[in-house]
């Protein structure tokens, strides 16, 4: 069987499947005899009749029905695959993006880009740290905070979104701090601090500079962990708003609104140029019209 030309089984399976050798010859541009002799040495290589023929017409033998059966699954399995590497939609694209991001980023755009372009495979990875080294073997893209993506030596770098920083607290805790001027008197209050805030240098900057000392009740980076710690009053919690969004318009979480004017975040996509280029632009393009839109 080793020694089997392939050949022999599609020039056995286009007969069939164009009726006749004379569909098939003109559709395969082969002569109708290479055809026929090709058909005689895969039945000899077989030891078994597979064609019937008579001057105008053609049957299968029993054998030659099940052969075909079999082909025709396997050339449709093969077609499929073929497919992909013809259809420049079907592809991969592979994100890396921070942890705590994941949560708000993606939620309208990815279902818009999957509708749109559903060839094409979203494959997601996320990181609590990122690894620069990374970036070239692993993602076609890469989603962080401004101080994170500057360690990245890339051309294609665009600003996503501006996302504003802002104090929250449950609906009890929230009572002592009604009207708050400066952010001096948030001073000695308990803290969650989510990741990556922990070591977020503009965070700590901003403690330093105004003299506040917090008490860190904890420091977790599980999302939906941290909302619900917020939400039972263990601590004040500072992020970006666009996070604690839902929350705050429900009323299960309270904005702390600051007079004074906080820091925002500046996130930036990252990506690179490569075959799969045309669709990380369409998915980069969805991704900040959603934000154009929202923010």
């Amino acid at each position: 069987m080793n020694n089997f030309n392939l050949n022999l089984f599609k020039y056995f399976y286009y007969v069939v499947y164009y009726n006749g050798f004379t569909n098939a010859s003109k559709n395969l541009n082969i002569a109708q005899s290479s055809l026929s002799y090709n058909i005689k040495q895969l039945e000899l290589q077989l030891d078994k009749v597979l064609i019937i023929r008579d001057n105008k017409n053609f049957e299968l033998t029993e054998d030659g029905y099940n052969l075909y059966e079999n082909l025709k699954s396997a050339f449709s399995i093969l077609n499929q695959n073929l497919e992909q590497f013809d259809n420049p939609n079907t592809m991969e694209i592979t994100i890396g993006i921070r942890h705590y991001l994941s949560d708000f980023i993606f939620k309208d755009a990815i279902v818009e880009f999957m509708n749109m372009y559903p060839n094409i495979h979203i494959n997601m990875k996320l990181y609590s740290k990122l690894d620069v080294k990374k970036y070239e073997d692993e993602y076609d893209i890469v989603i962080d905070y401004e101080d994170y993506t500057n360690l990245i030596n890339a051309d294609n770098k665009e600003l996503l979104c501006t996302l504003s920083n802002v104090f929250v607290s449950g609906k009890e805790l929230s009572k002592n701090y009604e009207f708050v001027v400066s952010i001096k008197e948030l001073g000695n209050t308990k803290l969650i601090s989510m990741c990556p805030n922990k070591k977020n240098g503009k965070f700590q900057k901003m403690c330093f500079e105004n003299g506040i000392l917090f008490e860190n009740v904890i420091s977790i980076n599980d999302s939906i962990l941290s909302k619900e710690l917020v939400k039972n009053n263990l601590g004040l919690c500072f992020g970006n708003k666009e996070f604690f969004k839902e929350e705050i318009a429900s009323g299960e979480i309270k904005e702390i609104k600051v007079t004074e004017e906080l820091f925002n975040d500046n996130i930036y996509i990252v990506h690179k140029k490569s075959k799969n280029s045309k669709n990380i632009s369409r998915f980069i393009n969805i991704l900040k019209k959603q934000y154009k839109e929202e923010l």
